[in-house]
């Protein structure tokens, strides 16, 4: 029989208490390191997704909202196309105030943006944005205006001059020129 240690407990019985007790400290140590770890992954996601920062969504001039897009390289043209509402993505140039960019001269974007009618014009939108979904911040401008094909030699040479390169491969040698009647902006931003 082992010796007694104290009045309650023996020598195996304590050997088994301090054996537990330093298992129970390393879970305890564990537990601790996890909950820093947790709570400064916390602090990194909220640095990341702007806690603590007010939303304010601002309306941007006209000349703000040119400035910005003047940045860009892909925007998305919206009309009525034959088959119902089309939106695609293209990316253009601004030429004289205009956005500028090149279709397939027999392509269903090039059909569909010409009425038929000599002088008509084609009614479209145009947008373009920049969005950071980190920072929950970004803006968005909205074109509507008239898209022409550009068919005279003299208006050619200038948009050719922009060099608007389009992304898409194969041969796309028609231009489409929008005349901005309405330009408006908006910019989320964080306070």
């Amino acid at each position: 029989m082992g010796r007694q240690i104290g009045p309650w407990f023996t020598e195996p019985q304590a050997a088994m208490l301090e054996t537990r007790l330093s298992a129970f400290d390393a879970r305890l140590l564990a537990l601790e390191a996890r909950v820093r770890q947790v709570a400064a992954a916390a602090v990194v996601s909220q640095r990341g997704t702007t806690a603590g920062m007010e939303p304010i969504l601002e309306e941007l001039t006209e000349a703000e909202s040119l400035h910005l897009i003047e940045q860009a390289e892909i925007g998305r043209i919206g009309f009525s196309g034959r088959y119902g509402p089309v939106v695609l993505p293209v990316n253009y140039k601004i030429v004289d105030g205009s956005v500028v960019f090149r279709v397939a001269v027999r392509s269903s974007i090039g059909e569909d943006l010409r009425t038929g009618i000599a002088d008509a014009e084609y009614k479209v939108a145009f947008e373009i944005d920049d969005l950071d979904p980190a920072s929950k911040t970004g803006w968005s401008v909205m074109i509507q205006g008239a898209a022409h094909h550009v068919d005279d030699e003299q208006e050619r040479a200038a948009v050719l001059g922009a060099g608007v390169e389009p992304w898409a491969g194969g041969e796309r040698e028609q231009f489409v020129r929008i005349k901005p009647t309405l330009i408006s902006g908006r910019r989320i931003r964080r306070a």
